[in-house]
């Protein structure tokens, strides 16, 4: 064979092949699995003739800017509001949340319990609220949250009509922001908006339609009483606790499943910064890891079978294949000292933008075309933003990496600093070096 014809293939093949065979098929697979989901919901019928009681329980830390909100979507619930119990339990809060409840308490029409405790974590207010909840069905949503209307009736629905459903979660959008942001600020914001959309209304249909969910989500979860109970509940020792909540679900209630439903929608508020998206995704990222340490039963199962739970697949694809990934984003570059032209880089880079560029478009048209008439029309008017997924999802790609490092190098906190603000604490702490270092020379040459 030609020397320059097998250099040229081993080329594209490594550059471009690689990421279209485990992208690509991603993407046919999310797309296939989200049409069919959909298309199974649509002939369920959710009409309920028994109204079971439900616990609803709020984690609360400093939540009065977001508490009130929150109460008043569950305030506006279709389902009987005589038959939801809703335990707030404060967890250290120092603002003025408690009193932010008592307002809302006073005119409210909804069975409100207030209940603190000494000990600090989300992990540890959940399993006290759990502990209280008397309710058929449980309920854990956090306090910056806002449902939709239909989000308990639909819920209680599900688990109503498929007596295998341990645990659900739903469809988690990203309330829109209009502020006053900086345009960098809005564009990361407006991918943040299209990253949700596309994740809940296309990729957990997929993992749902193949019973693997990964994770259920922290912001909104709902469990049948039975299936709860036969967990330890949450895992302090983790950051993540949601997953090691779904892993023991996967391991010790076997008999029943864990799904999501697009048609349960629930809205959370968006980023606050650059550092807040930073610090989310590395701790996203380190608990993943560090249940997958806990749960090493469930590692063992063979990563190519498609039906069923299989977190060594999840781990292939974000871990094992992200040493790749990272040797491509630099290493390319580097060809260019073997004899590559500048303009055959430049192609392969453009090739590899467009092609992860038509993977965001049909996700998100597929997301688009699921979607309710206000979110198509958000949708409309930050479409352009399409153009920037590829580089956000690279940005995401190195925060997620960072975590993989960090969990190697440093302790499970829950706040992480960012890379940023540790650049400007160094830089302040060399001036501060610097300036005692020139100080002392003054008082040598005195």
């Amino acid at each position: 064979m030609n020397p320059y014809l097998l250099a040229l293939a081993v080329f594209w093949g490594v550059w471009l092949l690689v990421p279209i065979l485990v992208d690509g098929v991603s993407m046919g697979l999310g797309l296939v699995g989200a049409v069919i989901s959909r298309w199974l919901s649509r002939r369920q019928s959710l009409e309920l003739d028994f109204y079971p009681s439900v616990s609803i329980i709020i984690p609360v830390h400093n939540s009065a800017d977001t508490l009130r909100d929150c109460l008043e979507s569950l305030e506006q619930q279709t389902y009987p509001l005589h038959l939801m119990q809703i335990i707030l339990i404060n967890n250290g809060s120092t603002d003025n949340s408690q009193q932010v409840f008592m307002d809302f308490q006073a005119t409210s029409r909804l069975n409100l319990y207030w209940h603190s405790i000494q000990v600090a974590g989300k992990s540890w207010a959940l399993n006290a609220g759990i502990h209280l909840a008397e309710g058929q069905y449980v309920f854990n949503i956090d306090s910056d949250v806002i449902l939709h209307p239909t989000t308990i009736e639909r819920s209680v629905a599900h688990f109503e009509r498929d007596p295998s459903l341990g645990a659900i979660t739903g469809f988690i959008e990203i309330l829109p922001e209009d502020n006053d942001h900086p345009f960098w600020f809005q564009q990361i914001l407006n991918c943040e908006y299209l990253e949700y959309l596309t994740v809940f209304g296309v990729g957990r249909s997929y993992q749902s339609l193949f019973r693997s969910i990964y994770t259920l989500s922290g912001a909104f979860t709902a469990f049948r009483r039975e299936a709860l109970a036969a967990t330890l509940l949450y895992n302090a020792e983790t950051v993540s606790e949601d997953t090691d909540l779904t892993f023991q679900l996967y391991e010790r209630t076997p008999s029943f499943r864990v799904s999501n439903f697009p048609d349960v929608r629930v809205f959370v508020q968006p980023i606050t910064s650059l550092s807040a998206l930073y610090s989310q995704r590395v701790r996203w990222q380190r608990g993943q890891l560090e249940v997958s340490a806990l749960h090493r039963n469930l590692i063992r199962k063979r990563a190519r079978n498609l039906l069923g739970f299989s977190p060594a697949r999840t781990l292939l694809v974000d871990h094992t294949l992200a040493f790749p990934r990272l040797v491509w984003m630099f290493f390319l570059p580097v060809l260019m000292t073997f004899g590559y032209s500048l303009t055959l880089l430049l192609t392969a880079y453009i090739l590899m933008y467009l092609f992860y560029l038509s993977v965001e478009a049909a996700w998100a048209v597929a997301a688009y075309a699921f979607a309710d008439t206000s979110t198509r029309a958000y949708v409309r008017r930050i479409w352009p933003t399409i153009f920037l997924m590829p580089l956000y999802r690279m940005m995401i790609f190195f925060f997620r990496f960072s975590g993989f490092l960090i969990t190697l190098t440093e302790p499970g906190t829950w706040r992480i600093t960012s890379p940023i603000w540790q650049i400007q604490a160094g830089l302040m702490d060399l001036n501060l070096r610097l300036r005692i270092f020139l100080r002392s020379l003054r008082r040598q040459e005195r």
